[in-house]
């Protein structure tokens, strides 16, 4: 799955392989390279396995929609 966000002159590009753990992110602060970062970076500090095990049960368009919910909270807008 892959999601692209804008935040005023930001962008961030989120690649999510779900069935191997896998999170790439691509932003200002990666110089818009598309590195690998650890699956936990996906959830809130501290929360992390609570909401990763909350999310496991979820199919692809909910957890979609959680992941969207949370970057706008944080002030991103989806692509």
């Amino acid at each position: 799955m892959e999601l692209r966000f804008k935040c005023v002159s930001e962008y961030v590009r989120l690649v999510i392989d779900r069935k191997k753990r896998i999170l790439k992110i691509s932003s200002s602060r990666t110089k818009n390279e598309l590195i690998e970062v650890p699956w936990k970076m996906l959830f809130d500090k501290g929360k992390e396995k609570v909401q990763d095990s909350l999310t496991k049960t979820l199919n692809d368009d909910s957890f979609k929609k959680i992941i969207v919910a949370s970057m706008i909270q944080k002030g991103y807008t989806l692509l």
